[in-house]
């Protein structure tokens, strides 16, 4: 199943970059055909070689596309339990040979399949792609063949997020921000707030912003950061700081949604504050006396 499980990651899954990585990890610690394993932060990072934020955004990545889920939480010593849903029950194709891919049936000699007659000196025994390994030259018929079941031409393509490349490392993203058009709106809110920090974030953490901003939306991600920022009183530097922040953010409301009412105001008039007991009677009485011994003079 552990076959399986990978082949479905390799030909089927549609993550990229370390969320892929985090896939084949998963599928290659399954052993059953519910396509399950567990596995913790650590192990993640062992077998993807990076930090810890690093793979954790990887992680989240992977989950937010769908393409894998947690069966189980983590509870006490055990580690959570993953699965990836579309490899459940998947058993990959088997791979053809025959005479195409193997050496070629020797054919009975005669005036059209053996070799054709010479003149002059006898040359020697003939060698070429019958006798000897396939030649990979345009003009070789067996090219086709010597080329590997994956790649662009045999393999899946999917199209990356605009203006993010996959094609260098994370340190080459790590000297300059790459910025994606996608989140081109949500860096210029930031910046105009006055919040200045470094985008150079790596393509997995880039993959879970989008993933966030889809969720949340712009606006709501723009205003948490200002918001983190501000409570902040060293300052921020890098947007990775925001990216906790954001992941513990509601989704967007629905359209048409009706906010709350603003609670009443709890001020008590001070003509009401306090009610009329026989302090506030005797005060008024002593009022009354005076102005009637005043009006007699």
């Amino acid at each position: 199943m552990t076959l399986d499980a990978m082949d479905w990651v390799w030909t089927r899954a549609k993550s990229r970059g370390n969320a892929r990585l985090v896939l084949l990890a998963v599928a290659d610690a399954t052993t059953g055909p519910e396509a399950t394993a567990r596995m913790g932060t650590a192990e993640f990072m062992r077998r993807l070689a990076a930090s810890r934020s690093t793979t954790r955004a990887a992680v989240d990545t992977a989950l937010a596309s769908g393409e894998l889920i947690e069966d189980e939480p983590a509870q006490g010593s055990r580690a959570t339990k993953y699965q990836i849903p579309g490899a459940v029950g998947y058993v990959r194709t088997a791979r053809a040979t025959g005479p195409e891919s193997g050496p070629k049936a020797q054919t009975t000699p005669g005036p059209e399949s053996g070799p054709l007659p010479t003149t002059g000196p006898n040359p020697g025994p003939l060698t070429g792609p019958e006798s000897g390994p396939p030649v990979d030259t345009p003009q070789s018929p067996y090219r086709a063949e010597s080329r590997p079941l994956w790649g662009p031409e045999s393999g899946p393509h999917h199209p990356p997020i605009e203006g993010l490349s996959e094609g260098g490392s994370e340190r080459a993203h790590d000297a300059v921000a790459v910025i994606p058009e996608f989140a081109r709106p949500l860096v210029d809110q930031i910046t105009t707030a006055g919040v200045l920090v470094a985008w150079n974030l790596a393509p997995a953490e880039w993959f879970l912003v989008d993933a966030l901003a889809k969720r949340s939306g712009l606006g709501m991600l723009a205003a948490a950061a200002v918001q983190a920022a501000a409570r902040n009183r060293r300052g921020v530097s890098h947007a990775r700081y925001f990216l906790r922040a954001w992941q513990s953010l509601p989704p967007a409301p629905a359209l048409g949604t009706v906010p709350a009412a603003a609670p009443a105001s709890n001020v008590i008039p001070l003509d009401r504050a306090q009610p009329r007991g026989r302090v506030a009677e005797s005060v008024d009485y002593l009022a009354e006396a005076l102005a009637a011994m005043e009006a007699q003079q």
